[in-house]
């Protein structure tokens, strides 16, 4: 059910109790929520049609997604959303406080708009990300109460930016902006923090305005981790910094680097850290420091320029040297991985993990390492159970040595072809006692698959996990034509095959 509003001003109607729709569209009319009125779209999602003007100066809950090509003015409102946030018109931040505390992973489009206050507070474990598919600024303040911002999509990264007059707060192990945050802070005057892991002192240097680029979780090389720290035995932390001053220093600055457990990239021992700078992306790393105990992810130098910092082990040789990694479609329903080392030591092997949202990896195969070796080795493995419906994947390497200290290689990520939905068995003639395969394209949903006689008697039945591929269970069935039936909870595929 759709609502259409002619040009209204929603005020003392919704002061006694919160007006509910399904699903609110404005088509080209002017809509206003005044002070201490509530509009409560449930269920539903909130569009703003171009032309439309909506205005809220008290509380806006919307359950579902908000769309905008209109005008948004979120005035000194509250806004709620649960669903994605997509902007391509007008959006007026006003000193609005904007929550996304979807159960699901939301998605906002910023469309170039600045949001005054982001709050994100997402119940939902295991599903608890906003993810960015554009710049963001916000001009106020960044909140993390529970949730993780994740700047990049669709294979680009995106910028959170933060001026100098917002501040972000509650950092802490599983939630963080993952990506790329931008933080921006002027007239420094000792020691500030600039909130994303980094404090500056200028000490006795005018620095003028300085803004640090963190880049952190994606677990790319040059990215967000240093490699090539001039020796193969160091490995760096999953977080770089850039720092960029309007004036370069003309003595020594000091300056603290800080981080998280999820940024440790593998590294069980920070007794022995430093700080490696690089003067520009794909640069060497030059050591700033002595070797320090930065056990508590926190370590301290004084570097005479500013560009691009991160810490690095200084004494706990890396296991492997892995020379390449691809992943690449290979089919409509498979993805092949490739690997080599240069060398490896202790090496126990390898485990292939998968994501459909390069954050939550799980792991699908496992592959032996060659122990201690210098010479190169070439390693592949073929992922055939797929997804079902998944038109991008991702793959990393997480490398364990004897001991059982672990690390991780770069993310890779796959895209595959969309297919339609279907289900399939092949070959369609199998030798009794032999097997066959499904190829299911339908919803990522669990079901079950029947075998049927001709007679379209039930003579097996098999529970399924919504997966892509899958044995059919043919087992001591007699020579003859069977029918087989998918059925999931919205849908049901039917196919055929002939046992002989």
């Amino acid at each position: 059910m759709k609502h259409l509003f002619t040009p209204i001003a929603l005020g003392a109607a919704l002061c006694a109790s919160p007006a509910a729709a399904q699903d609110l569209t404005n088509a080209g009319s002017t809509i206003t929520v005044q002070a201490g009125a509530t509009l409560y779209v449930s269920t539903g999602g909130l569009t703003n049609q171009a032309g439309g003007t909506l205005t809220n100066a008290g509380t806006l809950r919307v359950d579902g997604p908000i769309i905008n090509p209109g005008t948004l003015d979120l005035s000194t409102g509250a806004l709620e959303v649960k669903g994605d946030f997509a902007n391509t018109g007008t959006l007026l931040p006003g000193t609005s406080a904007v929550t996304f505390s979807g159960v699901a992973n939301q998605l906002l489009t910023p469309g170039g708009a600045t949001l005054y206050q982001v709050l994100v507070s997402k119940p939902t474990v295991g599903a608890n990300t906003l993810r960015l598919a554009g710049d963001l600024n916000v001009s106020n303040l960044l909140s993390l109460s529970n949730g993780l911002v994740n700047t990049t999509n669709g294979g680009n990264i995106y910028t959170l930016l933060l001026p100098n007059t917002a501040s972000l707060a509650g950092e802490a192990t599983g939630r963080y902006v993952l990506g790329s945050l931008e933080i921006t802070r002027s007239g420094l005057s000792g020691a500030v923090d600039f909130g994303h892991g980094a404090v500056l002192d200028p000490t006795t240097n005018n620095l003028g305005t300085v803004v640090i680029t963190r880049v952190a979780g994606l677990l790319t090389d040059d990215v967000s981790r240093g490699v090539n720290f001039g020796n193969t035995s160091y490995k760096g932390i999953d977080r770089l910094w850039t720092i960029s001053p309007a004036s370069q220093p003309s003595a020594a600055v000091q300056l603290t680097l800080s981080w998280l457990a999820d940024n440790d990239n593998g590294i069980a021992d920070f007794t022995q850290a430093r700080v490696f700078q690089q003067s520009a992306a794909g640069q060497p790393w030059a050591v700033r420091g002595p070797v320090a105990n930065a056990s508590s992810r926190s370590i301290s130098m004084s570097p005479t320029t500013l560009s691009r910092f991160t810490v690095s082990n200084a004494a706990n040789p890396l296991p492997v040297t892995l020379v390449d990694f691809t992943a690449v479609a290979e089919g409509p329903a498979a993805a092949r991985l490739r690997w080599a080392t240069a060398s490896e030591l202790n090496n126990a092997g390898f485990t292939v993990e998968r994501s459909l949202d390069a954050r939550v990896f799980q792991g699908i195969g496992t592959v032996a390492g060659a122990g201690t070796s210098s010479v190169r080795h070439d390693y592949t493995l073929l992922d055939t159970k797929l997804p079902a419906g998944a038109t991008l994947l991702y793959y990393r390497l997480r490398q364990t040595d004897l001991s059982g200290t672990f690390t991780y290689s770069p993310v890779r990520a796959v895209a595959l072809a969309p297919q339609a939905a279907g289900f399939v068995v092949y070959p369609t003639k199998v030798p009794v006692g032999q097997p066959a395969t499904y190829l299911y394209t339908g919803p990522a949903e669990a079901g079950t698959l029947q075998v049927l006689d001709l007679l379209g008697r039930v003579v097996r039945t098999l529970a399924l996990d919504g997966r892509a591929h899958g044995a059919v269970p043919l087992a001591n069935l007699v020579s003859g034509a069977y029918f087989l039936r998918y059925t999931t909870a919205t849908a049901r595929f039917d196919s055929r095959c002939v046992v002989e």
